[in-house]
């Protein structure tokens, strides 16, 4: 997959503009394109594919006019909009958002302080191929599935022979409900998408956001922008329980990453997102050991490092996460402790924070 981008020279420094997407991308002289895009003929397109890998096409579409076009629109005058505020007393918040989804392993502390995935979230998972992304979230996905809970899968890179292979190694798995997206292509497969979430579900996982934006554009006739608002619309939708169960539906999404480690998508994913977990090598790929780290996280602890294993079955190394949490423990103990020493040094001297004592005052120089 490639994204394509008009380029614009702004003062020193051109920057890439994303046709049909909320992206922009900015080359400065230290780049390494710098010198390749100076010589670029400026009516051509840059495009930028999943390795990171740079060439150019010709404009066939007109999107440098587009864009001119839309900057040049005349502003017309748009009817006043109603507002209307709201307390948080007001909200009609249904208690079953306070009840965490367990997996009863490790995880559970790990993804909230509240003990588990929160109805109603929405979860992004991002990693390098190969690190396991989707075995350890189908392994969370079936623990959720044996304590009751009704969990989806929706695939848009593996078919059934992939999962066949899966199912040889884990067959605990073997009635977890999935959803092939290849199988709908010459449907129209996001019509197929909403009529199966619109049934009601407490935790969907799709593999991935990416694969399943683009099927979804090519079979529909969508363009990027309207693929992306689609998924978003009816992943929040899905969280306020709009469906026939009337589920608050947590979202398990899996996203793909370029070369250059940066998630494929628009930043609208990233600030809907309730969490971003980063999936990653402690060490050289293949060889390293595997950990999961959250750097957003609104319902739990973000920078905190959980080590998992996939030799034989999904393993979480509890013991590990234990003695690291204990240990920052410690450190917040002796960050108190050591306040507490110096705050009764300078009350043992007469010190505040900002007052100097009148026996000191001669011995500061104004």
């Amino acid at each position: 997959m490639k994204v394509s981008y008009t380029f614009h020279k702004l003062n020193n420094l051109y920057e890439l503009r994303a046709i049909d997407q909320d992206h922009t991308i900015t080359i400065r002289e230290d780049h390494p394109k710098w010198d390749w895009i100076s010589t670029l003929d400026p009516t051509r397109l840059v495009n930028i594919n999943e390795q990171g890998h740079f060439n150019s096409s010709k404009d066939y579409h007109n999107s440098y006019g587009t864009q001119v076009s839309k900057a040049a629109a005349p502003i017309t005058k748009k009817k006043p909009v109603a507002i209307q505020l709201t307390k948080l007393d007001d909200l009609n918040i249904d208690d079953s958002l306070f009840i965490p989804m367990a997996t009863d392993t490790i995880f559970d502390k790990f993804v909230s302080s509240e003990g588990g995935f929160l109805p109603g979230t929405n979860v992004m998972c991002a990693g390098a191929p190969g690190i396991g992304k989707t075995t350890v979230l189908l392994e969370l996905l079936s623990k959720l599935q044996a304590n009751n809970k009704k969990v989806l899968f929706i695939s848009a890179e593996m078919n059934q022979i992939d999962m066949a292979r899966y199912l040889k190694r884990f067959p605990h798995w073997g009635q977890l409900p999935i959803l092939f997206l290849g199988d709908y292509t010459e449907d129209c497969p996001k019509t197929v998408v909403e009529s199966v979430v619109a049934q009601g579900w407490d935790l969907i996982l799709t593999d991935s956001y990416t694969e399943v934006n683009d099927t979804v554009k090519e079979a529909c006739g969508l363009t990027r922008g309207k693929t992306e608002k689609w998924f978003l619309d009816l992943m929040d939708s899905n969280n306020k329980a709009n469906n026939q169960l009337s589920k608050h539906t947590t979202f398990l999404t899996i996203l793909q990453l370029s070369k250059g480690g940066v998630f494929v998508g628009s930043n609208k994913l990233k600030h809907m997102a309730t969490a971003m977990m980063q999936l990653d090598w402690d060490g050289t790929e293949n060889s390293g050991r595997r950990y999961m780290e959250f750097s957003k996280n609104r319902g739990g602890d973000v920078g905190k490092k959980l080590y998992f294993d996939l030799v034989g079955e999904v393993t979480f190394d509890e013991g590990r996460y234990a003695r690291d949490l204990f240990n920052d423990d410690l450190l917040a103990e002796e960050r108190i402790a050591l306040d507490s020493e110096s705050n009764s040094f300078d009350k043992l001297f007469g010190f505040d924070k900002t007052v100097i004592p009148e026996e000191l005052k001669s011995m500061v120089s104004i």
